[in-house]
């Protein structure tokens, strides 16, 4: 009798202690080391993670279901609990985002063309991509549109991956279903969304959509061919993919022709495969353009900017020398090793671009060209994409803006606006962020001694984007020494 006696103080005295009316997680597989789960006090609620539990739990709340999940010792618990504990963390995730969607559907109802607006200051205020902060608003937005769908996320039951599955094929079925049936496709797809994956969803619905209306998968094929391009996703390691999406058949005459100019057979010696014997000739074809500079027709290319389209590769004179091995940079790329810069720059036309101490540049050499093309061109080479925070289109695809506004009243000598058109008042801006900027949403500062350019929101917030050196200096790959210790506290 003492021995049990004790074996239950043993227990109670080691296992942690829990507030009465929360939630509580156990462990009920044998995998557990005994006396792990903690005391259950009256009124308390349990969660055994230590058997199949029905995921989502219901009737919990985001911050109780993370708080009762971070107490958990990982160390110590079953296989079959951290299973399921990764799988209750997961409704933490969908709940949160849920919640974070509850919040920007706030802000798009106190914004006027939120549209246009709200994304740009969620891409700055999450330093994250415009295309990313965009799905993110057009995601809270969509689910608020469907109460069964806004429910089923904000209960964990659903992830953001599939309620953009739902949103995406409801926008593409167009408006031939009435509202009515729309909430039946929904609200049947959030009920197999528990058991299905996104592309087993997807298959779902779209069958789904084509038996509650046959035209609907004909809007559909017009919808899509509208969202047809080709796309450049980088990779490292000097490496890319280029991305075409389009309408089957011409995807498929595309591939046929790439696939005859690879061969169905390598020539003797050719230590090449298939895929990069493809790879290769779809290369050819652009390249033979861009060195023709015509069509295959022998249309002339357009230029862009006066210019003529081209590679645009910036590297140190020392590293094409072979004197260091600096990175280069690619433009619409990013840095790449001195050896394909040193590669590229064999059959290539050379232009001298002058930089400061910091890389970054501040002046190009000039050929014959237009009025103004060596300014545009020196302009592009300092900014190298917008200069709108964390856009990425490069500058030779922008528009070139005065960063103070033009004022055409203003007259220098004998040439209008002299003092208004100079490298250090314009800058390089995508389309968009250029309306944006035109229209009053952002204003827009430089400090021409740092190269930093701060844009300001309506709400005050404010957000830098930092020169990008063309080209890496010899200082920037030193690194400081660690400063020395301070010794023991107090200091």
């Amino acid at each position: 009798m003492t021995a049990v006696l004790d074996a239950v103080l043993d227990a109670v005295l080691v296992a942690p202690l829990v507030d009465e009316g929360s939630l509580v997680w156990a462990d009920s597989s044998r995998g557990a080391r005994p006396g792990v789960s903690p005391v259950v006090p009256a009124g308390a609620r349990v969660v055994d993670l230590g058997r199949v539990e029905e995921f989502p739990l219901p009737r919990v709340g985001v911050g109780e279901l993370a708080s009762m999940l971070s107490s958990v010792p990982l160390a110590e618990v079953s296989d079959v609990a951290l299973v399921n504990a990764t799988t209750a963390w997961q409704q933490v995730i969908g709940m949160a985002q849920a919640a974070q969607a509850v919040v920007i559907r706030e802000i798009e109802a106190r914004t006027p063309d939120a549209l246009a607006r709200v994304p740009d200051e969620l891409a700055c205020a999450l330093v994250c991509t415009g295309r990313a902060a965009q799905d993110l608003f057009l995601r809270a937005w969509g689910s608020g549109q469907h109460p069964a769908l806004a429910d089923a996320w904000a209960a964990g039951a659903i992830d953001a991956r599939k309620v953009d599955v739902i949103l995406d094929e409801i926008h593409r079925s167009g408006t031939a279903l009435p509202g009515s049936e729309v909430d039946v496709v929904v609200a049947d797809a959030v009920e197999r969304a528990a058991e299905m994956t996104s592309p087993q969803l997807t298959r779902h619905l779209r069958a789904t959509l084509i038996a509650a209306d046959p035209t609907v998968a004909e809007e559909r094929r017009v919808v899509e061919r509208e969202r047809r391009g080709v796309f450049l996703d980088l990779a490292p390691d000097a490496m890319a993919r280029l991305i075409a999406y389009l309408p089957a058949a011409d995807a498929t005459a595309a591939f046929t022709a790439i696939d005859a100019l690879a061969g169905h057979a390598a020539i003797d010696g050719d230590t090449r495969n298939i895929d990069q014997r493809r790879a290769d000739a779809l290369t050819d074809v652009f390249t033979t353009i861009l060195d023709r500079q015509t069509t295959p027709d022998g249309t002339p290319l357009p230029t862009r900017h006066g210019q003529r389209v081209a590679l645009q590769v910036t590297v140190a004179a020392s590293t094409l020398a072979g004197l260091d091995n600096r990175p280069a940079m690619l433009g619409s790329y990013g840095p790449i090793p001195a050896q394909v810069a040193r590669e590229l720059a064999q059959d290539a036309t050379w232009r001298r671009i002058l930089t400061d101490p910091t890389g970054q540049a501040c002046a190009v050499g000039t050929q014959s060209y237009r009025p103004g093309a060596d300014l545009t061109r020196t302009v592009q080479a300092r900014d190298v994409t917008c200069t709108f925070p964390g856009c990425r289109q490069p500058s030779t695809r922008c528009e070139i803006d005065h960063r103070t506004p033009y004022n055409h009243t203003q007259s220098t000598g004998d040439q209008p606006g002299d003092n208004q058109t100079c490298e250090a008042n314009l800058h390089s801006l995508c389309t968009h962020h250029h309306q944006a900027k035109t229209k009053g949403w952002w204003q827009v500062t430089h400090n021409r001694h740092t190269g930093v350019t701060t844009w300001t929101d309506r709400h005050g917030l404010t957000y830098a984007r930092h020169p990008i050196p063309i080209h890496t200096t010899p200082n920037a790959l030193i690194h400081r020494a660690p400063p020395p210790p301070r010794g023991d506290p107090p200091f």
